[in-house]
């Protein structure tokens, strides 16, 4: 256990106290980077929670972030335990190429909701990922199927799903708009799914029209060649 100096924070009096935490956070929510960040010092609020202050040690970031603490008084001793840190900055998921090259949109939505997702807000991801399956399904079939834009971008995402996608991408798709809709509308259907399986369906979406850009690369390379 490591003992630490907290101060009392209330309308009465402050005054220093002792408090033991059994680790100290193992990265900064910052940069993200893994190590021991240093203790800069702690305040104990009228609700019985410590907050401590640390600072990354990470030359390209020095940043102070906030560990919130819970605690477990035994013996007028202060035990503590590590609950969460902040603010958050969730690390940057990165696409192929291909898939940042055809939807850079779609990226920069998905990350965003993730973003959300990341500071508690699951109701506003759920329709930040729903928008970036959008996205990424009419900018696949504008830029790589060569299908008409004007009719792309009026359709219903639907009936792009269901009228101009290969069946791999199309039952991952399908399901992950019955999801996101799920996400936007009052009434939820799929009561036994959250946005933990909206993000492996978008994932599965995102594997199957990669496979599908690299396998008409090969073939097209290849078959220029006989």
């Amino acid at each position: 256990m490591l003992q630490y100096k907290f101060e009392r924070l209330d309308s009465n009096k402050n005054e220093l106290g002792n408090f033991l935490l059994d680790r100290k956070p193992e990265k900064c929510p910052i940069c993200n980077s893994i190590q021991e960040p240093s203790f800069v010092s702690a305040y104990k609020l009228n609700d019985n929670r410590i907050e401590a202050i640390f600072k990354c040690n990470k030359s390209t970031c020095k940043h102070l972030f906030i560990s919130i603490l819970k605690l477990n008084i035994n013996y007028s001793v202060y035990n503590c335990t590590l609950s969460k840190s902040y603010p958050t900055n969730p690390v940057r998921i990165e696409f192929d190429e291909d898939i940042s090259t055809i939807s850079p949109l779609f990226v920069n939505i998905y990350n965003q909701a993730r973003n959300a997702e990341g500071i508690g807000l699951n109701h506003v991801a759920g329709m930040g990922y729903r928008k970036s399956l959008e996205f990424l399904i009419k900018d696949y079939l504008i830029k790589h199927k060569d299908e008409d834009e004007e009719t792309i971008k009026e359709a219903f995402l639907g009936k792009c799903i269901k009228q101009y996608l290969s069946d791999n991408i199309k039952q991952v798709a399908e399901r992950a708009t019955w999801l996101g809709n799920d996400e936007t509308h009052y009434h939820r259907v799929w009561e036994d799914k959250d946005i933990k399986d909206l993000k492996k369906l978008i994932d599965l979406t995102v594997y199957w029209i990669s496979s599908e850009i690299q396998t008409d690369r090969y073939i097209t390379e290849m078959d220029s060649r006989k």
